[in-house]
């Protein structure tokens, strides 16, 4: 381990629970097409961008979940919405935020962002 994967892990405590966390690192997933995938994950995204200063963890979930719903990632975006729940967010910030989106992206990613929204906090209940 290096000190960006270190201050990775760290940075991630903030996003996910502990046993999040230790799957994310042990994950296994795409690792036989890409092995280095989830290091540049831990060490990029966790490490470097979202351990920078001037943002907290609920408005940085806040970006990052609306840029996946942008994409139209279904599955990063029932991540991200999980993870902003666990930074903070609550349901009413995170509905407001992909109803800002609707004229920007359109009804249908809209759409498909609440249905994966209302999943998660029924989950969560």
């Amino acid at each position: 381990m290096n000190e960006r994967f270190t201050k990775g892990l760290e940075t991630i405590q903030q996003y996910v629970t502990e046993e999040e966390a230790a799957r994310m690192i042990e994950s296994e997933a795409l690792a036989d097409v890409a092995p280095d995938l989830r290091k540049m994950i831990i060490e990029f995204a966790y490490g470097d961008v979202y351990a920078r200063p001037g943002l907290d963890a609920k408005s940085r979930a806040l970006v990052v979940m609306t840029a996946v719903v942008t994409q139209g990632a279904a599955p990063q975006t029932k991540t991200h919405i999980q993870r902003g729940l666990y930074a903070g967010l609550t349901q009413t910030e995170i509905v407001e935020a992909l109803l800002q989106l609707v004229p920007y992206i359109g009804f249908p990613r809209v759409q498909n962002a609440l249905t994966i929204a209302q999943q998660v906090f029924t989950e969560k209940i």
